[in-house]
Formats: structure tokens, C-alpha cells, sequence
């Protein structure tokens, strides 16, 4: 249950990826470029890539004011699909957390 706890903590309290870190992104040989720029909500870190077997695809990383990782969005062939939201992973960790809490707690 130690992992769950760190997760939620992980989740709330950590960057998870810094916009530094993205920028080295732009030194792989699939990546075509990393740019950023601002938003109402923080700074968006944008980069295309190939990925190998799936084509060409774009990512949008979202971040707050603190520089915080809130969303991922990929979007292919115009389309946007959120692949990671912070707050959803929050809630989903809490969930798995308080399940897993609950049958322990039944079983003695």
C-alpha cells in the first residue's frame, strides 16, 4: 500500500516532468522540433515526433504556473485526445488506494 501512498504524493506534491526536461527531446533524431509558449493557464511545451510504427504524431504538454505537469494531449491527424490528466490520476490513485484499503481491512 506504500506504493499508492507515494503515488498520490507523487501526484500532488511533484513536477512528474519538468519543461527542462522536454527540451532534450528535441536532440533525438525522431523528434522534428520542441517549442513552447504561453497559455492562460501556464506554458505549453509542443513537439512532433515519429513514433516508430504509429507515424507521425504531435504532443502537447500543459504546465502550470509552477511549472507543474497538469495534461498531455496527442493529436493525430488534427485530432486531440488527452493521454494524461493530472487530477484524473489523483483520483484514480486515491480510488485503487481506498479499494485496496478496504479488502485489507476485511480480511482481518
Amino acid at each position: 500500500m506504500d506504493a499508492y501512498l507515494n503515488k498520490i504524493y507523487e501526484m500532488m506534491y511533484l513536477p512528474i516532468v519538468s519543461p527542462y526536461n522536454l527540451l532534450e527531446n528535441a536532440k533525438i533524431d525522431n523528434y522534428s522540433y520542441v517549442k513552447y509558449y504561453n497559455s492562460d493557464e501556464g506554458l505549453i511545451a509542443e513537439m512532433k515526433c515519429d513514433v516508430p510504427r504509429e507515424g507521425e504524431k504531435t504532443f502537447y504538454y500543459h504546465f502550470d504556473k509552477k511549472d507543474y505537469l497538469k495534461k498531455i494531449y496527442m493529436e493525430v491527424d488534427g485530432i486531440k485526445e488527452i493521454v494524461f490528466d493530472r487530477n484524473k490520476a489523483i483520483q484514480e490513485a486515491k480510488s485503487e488506494y481506498f479499494a485496496l484499503r478496504s479488502q485489507y481491512d476485511e480480511a482481518i
